[in-house]
């Protein structure tokens, strides 16, 4: 029993061909110390034995969803919050670990925080095989700002570092994703409909963003994420940003820095896509991405951070590895070089 003012909490696990992580994601879903869940498996025509395995758990709580047909990633999404209930949803990917105090955290962080509409945690990184290999956290210059964060902190924050909020982390009032969300805007921003949703929520309420690392994030070279982290075209994560600088009240907000750190990201990005090009063989490509790299302010950031560093390093590598024709030398070392820059 639950006593009266328990709130229920909804989540929300789409899934498609989940078959090798699904049972420890729902083993960790179902040992949460707060155990007034419901959880929606939302399958999207998996083609594996994804549906074999939820069926396999006997936990009440659970309900299995088969779409009649597949939907697409942001479409299962959107179904997941039209069938949200309770007074709390999270969004639980089907490959990642949960600890079993996160959502008891997180409902206690709502409980606190009236004002907050939804609450981030910080991750451990894991690759395919559960290892850690890393870690998300906040920010150093948000760290003593807690314990709510507005819209203006976390969209400056995001351009001077890029998308730091963990996706399957965040839990929202039902009410929030239902009636002012609705949907991802995955028709717009593709594979950061995701970022859009939060700075949307955030344009009305303030959100929190817990300090532990309460679950464990999975990389894996059989996501479909993967194909986005070897993209040779500019990163779907700018549709978004450029949708928000166009809005007046937000440039009202920013200053020069904020606008060079857009510049950084860009070039960042521009390194990525030439190490992508060179990896993938379009040479060409590869020498025209690579060539915008090398500007005096460019050079400057070099000396400012790890990452600015890693930008001028991997378009030294590739600007050299196109003029000697040496790609087949390069590719292992930028390989390497990829890995340390996307953790």
């Amino acid at each position: 029993m639950h006593a009266p003012d328990t709130p229920l909490v909804c989540i929300c696990v789409p899934t498609y061909n989940a078959e090798t992580t699904i049972a420890q994601t729902l083993r960790s879903i179902l040992a949460q110390t707060y155990r007034h869940i419901v959880v929606h498996v939302v399958d999207n025509c998996s083609t594996d034995g994804t549906l074999v395995v939820v069926k396999g758990f006997t936990d009440p709580r659970i309900t299995v969803h088969e779409n009649p047909d597949n939907i697409g990633g942001e479409g299962n999404f959107n179904r997941c919050i039209a069938l949200a209930q309770g007074e709390f949803t999270a969004l639980f990917h089907a490959d990642d670990v949960y600890e079993p105090e996160m959502v008891e955290q997180q409902v206690a962080f709502f409980q606190r925080y009236p004002a907050a509409g939804g609450v981030f945690t910080q991750a451990r990184l894991i690759d395919q095989t559960g290892t850690v290999i890393g870690a998300l956290d906040l920010p150093a210059s948000l760290r003593d700002t807690a314990p709510l964060y507005s819209f203006e902190q976390i969209f400056k924050a995001v351009l001077e570092h890029s998308n730091f909020m963990i996706c399957p982390s965040f839990m929202a009032r039902t009410h929030i994703y239902q009636q002012e969300i609705g949907r991802w805007r995955g028709e717009l921003f593709r594979s950061s409909a995701d970022l859009d949703v939060w700075l949307r929520v955030l344009e009305r309420h303030p959100c929190g963003i817990l300090p532990d690392h309460l679950m464990s994030y999975r990389i894996s070279r059989l996501q479909w994420s993967a194909a986005v982290r070897d993209n040779t075209e500019r990163a779907d994560f700018f549709l978004v940003i450029d949708h928000y600088l166009e809005k007046p009240e937000v440039r009202a907000v920013l200053d020069e820095s904020d606008l060079r750190n857009v510049e950084r990201l860009e070039r960042r990005d521009r390194a990525m896509r030439a190490v992508n090009a060179l990896i993938a063989g379009d040479l060409e490509h590869a020498r025209t991405l690579s060539s915008g790299l090398f500007s005096p302010e460019g050079i400057t950031n070099a000396f400012q951070s790890r990452r600015d560093l890693l930008t001028v390093v991997l378009g030294t590598l590739v600007s050299l590895a196109v003029a000697l024709r040496a790609s087949d030398i390069a590719r292992p070392l930028l390989r390497h070089f990829k890995s340390s820059f996307n953790r």
